[in-house]
C-alpha cells in the first residue's frame, strides 16, 4: 500500500463495462515524509475521495479484491481516505490540518 495526494479527475465517456460507474482519480504518490515524489497515476475510487484528499492506495491484483473493483481492469485503487497519521507520538498529517512540518 502507498500513499497519494488526489490531484485531479478523468472524464470518459467512452470505456471497458466494467469500469461503468467507477470514479477514476489522478493522484500523486508520496513518499515516506508526506513529500510528493513527482510520480502520478490513475486510480479507481472505492471510497468517494475528491480533490486534495490525502488517501491509502492499493496497487496490483489487490486493487481488484474491493467490493466495487471486484473483476474490474485496474491496477490502482483507492481504498481509504487518510484521517491523520503519527509516528512516535507526532502528529504527521491531520486532514483539519494538513502535513506538518
Amino acid at each position: 500500500m502507498q500513499l497519494g495526494k488526489v490531484i485531479g479527475n478523468v472524464v470518459s465517456v467512452r470505456k471497458e463495462s466494467n469500469l461503468n460507474g467507477l470514479k477514476l482519480l489522478v493522484i500523486s504518490y508520496m513518499n515516506e515524509k508526506l513529500q510528493m515524489t513527482g510520480k502520478t497515476a490513475v486510480c479507481t475510487d472505492s471510497v468517494s475521495a475528491g480533490p486534495g484528499d490525502v488517501v491509502l492506495l492499493c496497487s496490483s491484483s489487490s486493487a481488484r479484491l474491493t467490493r466495487a473493483t471486484k473483476n474490474v481492469c485496474t491496477d490502482n485503487t483507492i481504498v481509504g481516505i487518510i484521517d491523520s497519521i503519527s509516528s512516535s507520538g507526532n502528529i504527521l498529517y491531520h486532514k483539519k490540518n494538513g502535513i506538518s512540518k
